[in-house]
């Protein structure tokens, strides 16, 4: 996930808003049930809830504060009606990283993901992937927006002192 840039460094604001995750474990959790909730013009097949998410347990690589905590992250599909944008979401998911000492609170990021790249996900991660990398307008705020995100089998090479790897 690293840039083309020639061999220079990477500018210090390169990391600034940035989370890399090492993925732990995950697990696809689907589930169908009956519903009798909402109009019937909104349910699945017109009367079932169906629920795809993709739930991953990882550890916080970077940045140095953050260094070792624990954190979910959930992948939920995109709905084919929302939009994205100036006249639509401003984000494609969300990360607390709770500051409040001296235990902080549980870490958590909620990401969106087009429903039919749902399986595709699930068959990498289950070969090669173990990192997520998160970009936020800034970790500054209780949540942050996910402006951008990706996954990886490895880490840049000029990305290993931030990330703490040797």
């Amino acid at each position: 996930m690293e840039p083309e840039d020639n061999g220079r460094a990477l500018s210090p604001g390169f990391f600034e808003g940035r989370v890399l995750v090492e993925i732990l474990s995950w697990e696809w959790v689907l589930g169908v049930g009956l519903s009798r909730i909402g109009p019937r013009e909104y349910r699945f097949q017109g009367g079932l809830d169906l629920a795809r998410t993709i739930t991953m347990e990882g550890r916080i690589q970077a940045p140095q504060e953050h260094r070792g905590r624990d954190i979910e992250v959930g992948i939920y599909p995109i709905h084919r009606r929302m939009r994205f944008g100036r006249l639509g979401r401003k984000s494609v998911g969300s990360v607390r990283l709770s500051n409040s000492a001296p235990e902080p609170g549980v870490c958590r990021a909620n990401l969106l993901l087009p429903e039919m790249d749902l399986p595709m996900l699930a068959v990498a991660l289950s070969t090669k992937l173990r990192y997520l990398d998160l970009w936020t307008r800034g970790l500054d705020v209780e949540v942050a927006r996910v402006t951008n995100y990706g996954f990886s089998s490895t880490i840049g090479d000029k990305v290993k002192p931030w990330a703490g790897v040797d």
